[in-house]
């Protein structure tokens, strides 16, 4: 495949150093995808069965999120003319679950092969795509450089990256990460504070074009709002309500202990869990037994109508995220008292849910700071505050939709990044609107 105009750096494989430490972290990792999905266990080795897409785009979304986020852009590559295969990778199996309803017939959900030299080198010779795109934050050194070696371009999409992880890249192994930078043909950012931050890692900056947050550009259903009411006669109309969506490990305790100072206030309030990973559905119901509060579990109700005199609901379903946030009074966005870096604030906003947010939100950290701004989200620092903030918050209806509208208002300003981001994907590749899908 012949290059693009922008060029590309030299080639040299990342260093030994990378090498020896990807080898001992392999096991690691493999273990980890082992737990995620055991019966394909060989796809994280590079090694496929059955028929694969003939010269399609490689696109990788390591979980849930960037699967979601992947589905714009693919759906917006489509409309502007790409008619050809797709090939996704991701790390995890709700990763794969989420990106299902984007695909054809003719593509095809893989898991992501681990960074080790031959193994990359087995799964590009595979796959041999005609692009890889990459979401957001996926560096990997080994694939990025058997990609360059076989003529493949790599474009960093919807690409974040945060102060503290600009730290550590300037910190561990610099030029490493700078010369596989070099290597993607462009870096589409978020935003120019992000732009900024690849240009401080030594990223030309005709590599780098500003295009939105993809994030902004996933859909909100069209009957959310009608998901929302059904959901909310289930729940209780009359009662109030508050969700705690993505929970980790330690942030159902967290959502338990401040309800239960909450309840003081208000004893008719419910509180609403759904856990981030539906591996842990029944170790948070055991957190939900031990805590002696009245719980109901929504997977074991038949009509799904909650008690009156219940607690807690833990949402132990999948792909009803949305309809909650729009059948709630206000929610905390999890993920961000622990060491994750916080979860999606635009999935709320579409859904003119107020929201409060934990200290940890790197991942969002320009979208939350706008957010701040013009008082459409809360940010708390301790669980003590967050449990004050909200007690305020459930007391305050006009506060609440305040806060709705311009959440809401800030969301619908960002739209047409799937738009921007497809048009600069197909502009650098001019081959890519005119190819065939090729069946199995």
């Amino acid at each position: 495949m012949s290059q693009s105009s922008i060029g590309q750096p030299t080639f040299s494989p990342p260093p030994k150093r990378y090498q020896w430490l990807l080898r001992l972290l392999a096991p690691a990792l493999l273990i980890a995808g082992r737990k995620q999905d055991p019966q394909r266990q060989s796809e994280r080795h590079g090694n496929y069965t059955g028929a694969l897409p003939q010269q399609p785009i490689w696109l990788h979304a390591a979980s849930f999120g960037e699967a979601k986020a992947a589905g714009a852009l693919i759906e917006a590559m489509r409309a502007q003319g790409y008619q050809g295969a797709w090939l996704i990778t991701t790390t995890t199996r709700t990763g794969g679950e989420a990106i299902q309803p984007f695909l054809q017939p003719g593509d095809r959900h893989l898991y992501a092969p681990v960074d080790l030299q031959g193994v990359v080198k087995r799964a590009v010779a595979q796959i041999c795509p005609r692009l890889l795109i990459v979401m957001e934050v996926e560096i990997w050194p080994n694939l990025w450089a058997e990609c360059q070696q076989q003529g493949v371009p790599v474009v960093l999409a919807n690409a974040r990256l945060s102060e503290s992880s600009l730290r550590k890249y300037q910190k561990f192994l610099p030029q490493l990460w700078r010369t596989t930078l070099q290597r993607a043909e462009l870096i589409l950012a978020q935003s120019e504070a992000i732009a900024a931050r690849f240009r401080g890692l030594g990223v030309n900056a005709n590599r780098l074009s500003i295009t939105g947050n993809l994030k902004y550009s996933q859909p909100t259903p069209d009957d959310i709002e009608a998901q929302g009411q059904t959901l909310r006669s289930q729940l209780g109309s009359a009662r109030p309500v508050w969700l705690a969506a993505s929970t980790h490990d330690s942030e159902e305790a967290i959502a338990i202990e401040c309800h239960r100072q909450l309840l003081q206030q208000q004893p008719d309030l419910l509180l609403i869990l759904v856990p981030r990973h539906p591996q842990r559905f029944d170790t948070v119901a055991e957190l939900c037994q031990q805590s002696g509060l009245d719980w109901q579990r929504r997977s074991q109700q038949n009509d799904r109508h909650v008690s009156p005199d219940s607690q807690i609901y833990l949402a132990d379903t999948l792909g009803e995220l949305l309809g909650f946030y729009a059948a709630s009074d206000l929610c905390w966005v999890a993920g961000s008292f622990v060491d994750v870096g916080g979860h999606n604030i635009l999935e709320p906003a579409a859904c003119r849910c107020p929201m409060v947010v934990g200290p940890d939100m790197r991942n969002f950290t320009d979208i939350v700071a706008e957010f701040a701004e013009h008082s459409a989200l809360l940010q708390v620092n301790t669980p003590q505050q967050l449990e004050s903030e909200i007690g305020k918050l459930l007391l305050d209806t006009d506060r609440q939709r305040q806060q709705a509208q311009q959440a809401q208002r800030l969301s619908q300003q960002q739209r047409g990044t799937a738009e921007r981001q497809a048009s600069a994907i197909l502009a650098l590749v001019p081959s890519l609107p005119a190819s065939n899908k090729v069946a199995q």
